[in-house]
């Protein structure tokens, strides 16, 4: 370190701002003109690094491009007379995020105000190709001024790289960066995948988690396997269990931004800082901009849906090392039911199979007035625009005659029926299916099933919302399974995408078990 009144680059050095284990960061006056500077120099040790000079230098000119309010300007870099490596930036006269909490003075209103402006600098900075990959508390600044209009500014780009770039294991600037912001990071940085703008909204939303309860996501993880255990594999944590007043919308809203699989978050920050801030209104005291608002929507127009992972586990998700993948294995296997292939001769009679079973399922009365089951809609193969006679053809086995009738349907609903109890064992003792013009609909209507209980993780440990997937095609996600309470019963709730089907199972015995229906529910689906 060097000293108050030290000469560096003919900076001057004043007072010691940050130290850190690769350097120290200075308020040193500007050699010429009269203003302060933040000078962040780089220790000897690792200014003789080739591998950390790299890095150095790549701070200084990725960040030097970007020229945006709520990103700490460059001005100028270099190397000093003894060889120490140095960065020339603005100097913020402030605090940071982190200090404001460990200070007691982040409220809820704050932390959401802060949220949204890191997300404008990082919105500019992905627009740029550039993914910041260190978003933390302790790297957005404060200037000083009042909490409802401080200029918030996002600094320390030295672990910046671009978009689709990898973590290369055995570097040491990769692994000291893993060590450093561990707390933080997303699933696929962890990996080693390639990564984009999603891992920024990933820590950012880590971020905002941390500045709302106090607590880092995965704070029960005791070391640094643990912590890598819980990104990759464990459910995301829930506002509410560590605020008063926060709301399910907003652990809904954090759960997406901290989903396990880039697809399933926010396409951008400030679409994630948006529907956070709506979700956040009975904290904040603010009533919700209905523009904003609309910022929260899911990418097809549902509010607050998790869309359905769309990657290979085994290709998305390695592990940290093989301790991790011996302890964890496949987040999801599913026993597929056989499949029977139908020769193009039968078809005719599997037709009317499905009429005559139609009419055996539902009982008469159910029949609206002047239809039967041989003029239904029933030999469409669309399941977007298929009849009731197609939705007999999803239900899963076990329900017999007379269990099942129709229901009314809304606009964006092509057929429903509501069920009885299943016979096969853990069988639900209520149900309801219903079959979606499109998938918006379907997505809507899982997230108002999803918004009307209480979510749980699945048995054994399987992330709910989540996806599934068959067996004999692990690479494709079918749709989204939610686990749940309603009314103190527990329910399991899915999707298939591809068939516009909703399914609800409800095991309302006394003492009913969600093991059992889940059991149920993974030899049916």
């Amino acid at each position: 370190m060097f000293a108050v009144g030290s000469l560096v680059a003919g900076y001057r050095i004043e007072q010691v701002l940050a130290t850190g284990a690769t350097g120290t960061v200075y308020r040193a006056k500007h050699p010429t003109l009269p203003r302060r500077d933040a000078l962040k120099v780089l220790s000897a040790d690792l200014s003789r690094d080739p591998a950390f000079r790299e890095r150095f230098i790549r701070e200084a000119d990725i960040a030097s491009l970007l020229d945006h309010p709520n990103i700490v300007s460059i001005y100028d870099r270099g190397e000093a007379e003894d060889g120490h490596l140095w960065i020339a930036m603005q100097y913020v006269a402030g605090t940071d995020a982190e200090a404001a909490l460990q200070a007691g003075t982040m409220t809820a209103a704050r932390a959401i105000r802060i949220a949204g402006e890191v997300a404008k600098a990082l919105d500019y900075a992905h627009q740029r190709n550039v993914v910041h990959h260190d978003v933390k508390p302790g790297n957005v600044l404060l200037a000083s001024g009042s909490h409802a209009d401080e200029h918030v500014l996002l600094t320390d780009f030295g672990v910046a790289r671009a978009a689709g770039s990898s973590h290369e294991p055995g570097r040491p600037d990769s692994d000291s960066t893993v060590a450093v912001t561990l707390a933080y990071a997303a699933p696929e940085v962890i990996a080693g995948d390639a990564i984009d703008r999603r891992a920024d909204i990933y820590s950012l939303g880590c971020t905002l988690f941390r500045m709302l309860t106090g607590k880092q996501p995965f704070y029960t993880a005791e070391g640094t396997t643990a912590v890598a255990r819980a990104h990759l594999y464990q459910t995301p944590p829930r506002v509410s269990d560590h605020l008063p007043g926060a709301t399910r919308q907003l652990d809904v809203v954090v759960a997406r931004a901290l989903a396990k699989y880039p697809e399933d978050r926010f396409g951008s920050a400030r679409e994630f800082a948006a529907a956070a801030a709506a979700s956040a209104a009975s904290l904040t005291g603010e009533r919700p901009d209905p523009s904003s608002s609309r910022g929260g929507q899911a990418r097809h127009g549902t509010t607050l849906s998790l869309d359905p992972l769309r990657r290979n586990v085994a290709e998305r998700v390695r592990s940290v090392s093989e301790q991790i993948r011996s302890a964890h294995g496949p987040l999801r296997q599913v026993r597929e039911r056989p499949v029977v292939v139908i020769w193009a001769v039968f078809a005719v009679l599997a037709t009317i199979s499905v009429i005559l079973w139609a009419k055996l399922l539902w009982p008469p009365s159910s029949e609206p007035e002047g239809t039967s089951a041989a003029t239904s809609p029933a030999t469409t193969t669309s399941s977007a625009t298929a009849g009731p006679a197609a939705l007999v053809r999803l239900l899963p086995p076990g329900y017999s005659r007379g269990t099942c009738a129709r229901v009314p349907t809304a606009s964006d609903v092509t057929a429903a029926v509501s069920c009885g109890p299943n016979a096969d064992p853990g069988g639900p003792t209520t149900s309801t299916y219903t079959l979606s013009r499109d998938l918006p609909a379907l997505r809507k209507a899982f997230t108002d099933v999803v918004n009307r209980s209480a979510p749980v993780i699945c048995p054994p440990n399987i992330q709910s919302p989540g996806p599934w997937r068959r067996n004999d095609s692990p690479t494709v996600v079918r749709g989204t399974l939610f686990c749940g309470v309603q009314a103190g019963q527990p329910i399991v709730a899915w999707t298939d995408e591809q068939k516009r089907l909703l399914g609800v199972a409800r095991a309302q015995a006394p003492g009913a078990a969600l093991d059992a229906l889940y059991a149920w529910w993974s030899t049916h689906s």
